[in-house]
């Protein structure tokens, strides 16, 4: 019989641990990593010691045993916090370990013992693997085929003891990410507005150019773009200026724009990407397209009815400590 002959799922049976593990692995897409932003968080103690901390959260780790076939993966949490002991650092150091969270299942084709009962486990463990190589960034690296996910790095020099927050690298990923995207657009101001003639106080620029969204309250990033086409720019002398985005009152990096050339029109973007705190996510922020002129130069950019404005905006899903 070529299929498994339990599919999920059938009234009055017991499907088999590797449909069970596939339907996880279709959940999260094929991907693994922490399930959310803030889990499985490693960091040193409030007073450092020979240890981390790992803070509570759920992990989703791809089952890489040759047995079973393929498209499966394991769920696991964790609803405490857990200390996990760091030893020290010979005088021979500096050392760098990974911290990992790794499923370990002796009947899945893998070499592990079995617990002494086997239906409590445990079959997850928080595991430092010590000494690796300087700069590596996941337990793939090293040891492609153990089922686990990679949560940090320790970097400690010769002699370390005990672990400070500047030892440790986050390095998790999420299983599966969330984003979403939109654009707003503006095609054109009736009433010009000008670039240029303020040089000392950042203004919304084009006119209007604000807009309130909603924040989602799963977002942890978001990513705003704005191009502005069809500048004019009207004068016989340079213009210059910048260019930023603004969320709330968070402000982008400044983009400079420019034109030379009398009676021309030209094209000017910038953007920038927003860490929201816990307080923005699922709150009602501005963001706003804002200008800055140039001192040094006296001609002006214009928006006019041969404008147009495109804003991009992207709220994405990253690991967070928050």
């Amino acid at each position: 019989m070529a299929w498994d002959g339990i599919p999920w799922f059938v009234e009055g049976t017991a499907a088999s641990e590797e449909t069970l593990r596939l339907i996880v692995d279709a959940a999260m897409c094929g991907g693994e990593g922490v399930v959310g932003p803030a889990d499985l968080l490693v960091t040193a103690l409030d007073a450092p010691a020979a240890a981390v901390q790992l803070a509570p959260g759920a992990m989703i780790a791809k089952r890489r045993a040759a047995l079973g076939g393929g498209s499966q993966s394991y769920a696991a949490r964790m609803p405490t916090v857990e200390q996990v002991d760091v030893p020290p650092v010979t005088v021979e150091g500096p050392r760098s370990d990974l911290v990992i969270a790794r499923v370990e299942d002796p009947y899945g084709g893998e070499t592990w013992p079995a617990p002494e009962d086997p239906t409590v486990g445990p079959y997850v463990f928080t595991r430092l693997v010590p000494d690796v190589p300087v700069g590596t960034t996941s337990i793939r690296d090293i040891d492609p085929d153990t089922t686990a996910v990679t949560l940090a790095r320790l970097d400690m020099p010769a002699g370390t003891t005990t672990i400070t927050a500047d030892m440790v690298t986050d390095l998790r990923q999420l299983a599966r990410p969330r984003s979403e995207s939109f654009r707003r657009y503006a095609p054109g101001w009736p009433a010009p507005d000008e670039l240029g003639a303020i040089t000392d106080v950042w203004e919304a620029f084009p006119m209007g150019a604000t807009w309130t969204e909603k924040i989602p309250d799963w977002a942890t990033h978001v990513t705003v773009h704005a191009l502005i086409t069809g500048l004019l720019h009207p004068d016989a002398v340079e213009a210059r200026g910048n260019l930023r985005v603004s969320l709330g009152e968070q402000h982008g990096a400044a983009m400079p724009c420019a034109a030379t050339v009398p009676g021309a029109r030209t094209a000017a973007q910038t953007g920038h990407t927003f860490l929201l705190s816990p307080g923005d996510r699922g709150q009602m922020l501005d963001i706003t397209l804002e200008g800055l002129g140039d001192a040094a130069y006296t001609g002006v950019l214009r928006a006019d009815t041969g404008t147009g404005l495109s804003l991009e905006v992207t709220y994405s899903q990253k690991p967070v400590a928050a």
